[in-house]
């Protein structure tokens, strides 16, 4: 038997018992265990793109708690979400996965839409046998978990969207025109531009140090020639009309970024929606994952 397999009934197991009572399963194969008892590791499913990886963290003694899926931005992977997995799966199991062309996760033939994303995270949930979940969305990860809770309304609990992509269509427009140039045309020019890019990752490596730093800033370069398309697939998509389908209570973080008079227009959009501003400017799961996690795990945990 291999370590994936060995890691996948293990997880499966523990997915089990987030709804009976009684110690979590840990695979040694693919989990670590941390110093408060909760254990964490990755792994892959099949979906209709191909493989999807996620990474997990998960309590030693089961909650009761929803699962927690987590969405990331664009360019990168669930790997953005560590420091933020670590915090949340105290008490509840938490998985971030890579989206499709992301991180691990086989990249779709064709060019990436939010609906693909979407529809590959429920192929995550049905192989993992979870049948419900809240969601944490980011930028990108944020238009996916709109669709996602708009594709299988009956699977998505409470949703917590960090920015809500309320763009006009000239801001649009505007985006893409800066991003055209950010999305190099040759492997020998990406290679060329590493140098530069790493040296304006100086903030991340303070925050997170050197080693954590290199792992997401490869994450964010891994496929450069198609680190565009989680951007194309998010402005393509309309937000804006897609979120007022949906009936989950809703919090939108909004933090001092560039996005933030975007998201802003969100306030009073919906009754099942509250917009809460936040003191930070980026790294907000990386960064300041000890500080949002109690703001979020109060919208989670509440009845009503």
């Amino acid at each position: 038997m291999n370590l994936p397999e060995l890691g996948r009934r293990a997880f499966l197991g523990a997915v089990t018992a987030t709804t009976a009572a009684g110690a979590l399963a840990v695979s040694s194969a693919s989990a670590a265990t941390g110093a408060c008892g909760a254990s964490s590791g990755h792994d892959m499913v099949q979906g209709r793109f191909g493989a999807i990886h996620y990474r997990y963290a998960r309590p030693a003694r089961a909650s009761g708690k929803t699962v927690l899926l987590c969405l990331h931005a664009s360019p990168g992977s669930g790997i953005g979400y560590t420091n933020f997995l670590a915090e949340m799966g105290k008490d509840r199991l938490t998985i971030a996965p890579d989206n499709p062309g992301f991180g691990l996760s086989d990249r779709p033939r064709d060019r990436s839409t939010i609906e693909g994303f979407a529809g590959a995270m429920s192929d995550l949930l049905r192989a993992l046998g979870i049948d419900k979940v809240d969601v944490v969305g980011s930028h990108t990860g944020s238009a996916t978990a709109v669709e996602l809770a708009r594709q299988r309304p009956d699977a998505v609990g409470r949703i917590v969207l960090h920015s809500a992509l309320m763009f006009t269509p000239q801001e649009i427009a505007d985006y893409k025109k800066r991003l055209e140039r950010s999305v190099p045309e040759t492997l020998d020019a990406a290679a060329d531009r590493m140098p530069e890019l790493w040296r304006r990752f100086a903030r991340f490596r303070s925050e997170l140090g050197d080693t954590a730093a290199w792992q997401l800033f490869w994450e964010m370069n891994r496929d450069a020639l198609h680190s565009g398309w989680g951007h194309d697939a998010a402005f393509a998509y309309d937000f804006a009309a897609n979120i007022r389908k949906l009936r989950q209570p809703i919090l939108v973080l909004n933090p001092k970024e560039g996005l933030s008079p975007i998201t802003a227009r969100a306030r009073g959009l919906m009754p099942n929606m509250v917009v809460t501003d936040l003191p930070w400017s980026e790294g907000l799961f990386s960064g300041h994952a000890a500080e949002i996690s109690p703001l979020i795990r109060d919208h989670l945990d509440r009845k009503t």
